[in-house]
């Protein structure tokens, strides 16, 4: 599989980026409206963010969420052998520039908005390396290979999760040198309390508010928004702010539903490019 993926990007790389688009485009229609994969429950978390909002318009949204979740993949794989940074602009570089003056390093928010794969990218290059946990993709070794070496090529410090308190150690590391820490704040764990989201209890990691406790440093959302192929924008958000009381249990909660926050904020701002397929309310 390490192989063919090598091969297989290699060639995706020569093709013309108009008919990549148009290849991940025609893909995710088909998706939504032939095989109607995640099409209810795209729909249903649709509808709990925006209660409002009418069935055409929340199909057109789902739909072209699903073609840009498409484009993703597609651009993570043509970006094994082109240049994306480049082709990235900023909206306020600054949010991030201050923060890391102060030499304690900053956690990352991200989210499944827009290609978040470049957004690592982009920042471990312009700013500073990003040290995130990731989870593996199957149980394919050579898949999980080339996804590794793709993103340690980008300047990414990406890491499978192994044993328990890895990713701890690494985060610490991380933020002594001045460095970033990806933290993924939209995806649910088992055996998390339910906090409202747009409204509606949903599983919420509330590792981050643990975390943070130990080792407190600055906080910056952002996502990258998708323009064109392989084009994208930047937007860091303010400064995310949280506070200790001393009661450790209660304050984890309050800033899990900070990030909570934030991931509206987000997905308020681009919602027609983010990942409706993951189940956060069940």
């Amino acid at each position: 599989m390490y192989l063919f993926m090598t091969v297989f990007s290699n060639f995706v790389g020569l093709i013309p980026q108009s008919l990549l688009a148009l290849m991940a485009n025609t893909l995710g229609l088909v998706l939504f409206d032939v095989l109607r994969v995640r099409r209810r429950l795209m729909l249903a978390n649709i509808k709990i963010a925006f209660p409002d909002i009418e069935v055409s318009a929340a199909e057109r949204m789902a739909r072209k969420a699903m073609q840009h979740m498409v484009m993703t993949f597609v651009e993570m794989i043509w970006g094994c052998s082109n240049d994306i940074e480049s082709r990235v602009n900023f909206s306020n570089p600054e949010a991030l520039t201050e923060v890391l003056t102060r030499g304690k390093g900053a956690y990352i928010l991200c989210t499944h908005t827009g290609n978040f794969e470049a957004f690592a990218m982009i920042l471990s290059k312009k700013f500073a390396k990003v040290t995130c946990p990731v989870k593996r993709v199957g149980s394919n070794a050579g898949l999980n290979r080339f996804i590794f070496e793709s993103r340690a090529k980008q300047g990414m410090d990406a890491f499978f999760r192994g044993k328990k308190g890895e990713g701890t150690i690494a985060i610490k590391r991380a933020l002594s040198e001045n460095r970033l820490a990806g933290i993924m704040i939209d995806q649910a764990r088992p055996g998390e309390p339910r906090i409202p989201l747009f409204g509606m209890p949903a599983k919420t990691n509330t590792s981050l508010g643990a975390i943070w406790e130990k080792y407190p440093s600055p906080i910056i959302a952002g996502y990258c928004e998708r323009i064109g192929f392989a084009r994208h924008v930047v937007h860091l958000l303010p400064e995310v702010h949280f506070t200790s009381t001393g009661d450790l249990a209660a304050d984890i909660l309050v800033r899990a539903r900070t990030l909570n926050s934030v991931v509206e904020t987000v997905v308020t701002s681009c919602p027609a490019q983010y990942w409706w397929v993951h189940d956060r309310w069940k």
